[in-house]
């Protein structure tokens, strides 16, 4: 006769009950220690929605860049929403704000074609003053929520 706790529970045997507790807390613990935080250098994330005289911008970027020293980042819109993530996001500060739209191509081209003849620029349906000529300032606080919606009316 054996007396391997183990080898009976490979046979089917009941362990006993203060033997399935430790085994779960082997299983536990170390499960808990992967839920740490990630560092982000100081960074948080920036989300939002744009639209375009009240329709959702389908597709286009977003861009922030610092007013002084901070980091730039952006993002590409989608169905009129986009989101940067903390880890690619902005530090506590003032940015300005740069925002792009195209039409989109009527057709589909391939990539080659597109290389080979780029055709005309695309129009930009976003007013200057949203990219080119861009006065908008928005305030990136560590506390947040750092969520700006730009409902853009024009051209």
């Amino acid at each position: 006769m054996h007396f391997s706790p183990i080898c009976d529970l490979c046979r089917g045997a009941r362990a006993p009950l203060p033997m399935l507790a430790l085994l779960g807390l082997f299983v536990i613990f170390p499960l808990m220690g992967c839920q740490s935080k990630v560092d982000t250098g100081g960074r948080v994330a920036v989300s939002g929605n744009i639209s375009l005289n009240g329709a959702p911008i389908q597709s286009g970027s977003i861009r922030f860049e610092p007013i002084a020293g901070q980091t730039a980042s952006g993002s590409t819109i989608t169905e009129g929403k986009y989101e940067i993530p903390a880890e690619k996001g902005l530090k506590p500060g003032e940015y300005r704000v740069f925002i792009n739209a195209t039409q989109p191509d009527a057709e589909q081209r391939s990539a080659e074609d597109l290389m080979n003849n780029p055709g005309p620029p695309k129009k930009e349906l976003i007013p200057a003053k949203y990219n080119t000529k861009s006065d908008v300032k928005v305030e990136v606080t560590e506390a947040g929520p750092n969520q700006f919606d730009f409902p853009i009316e024009g051209k």
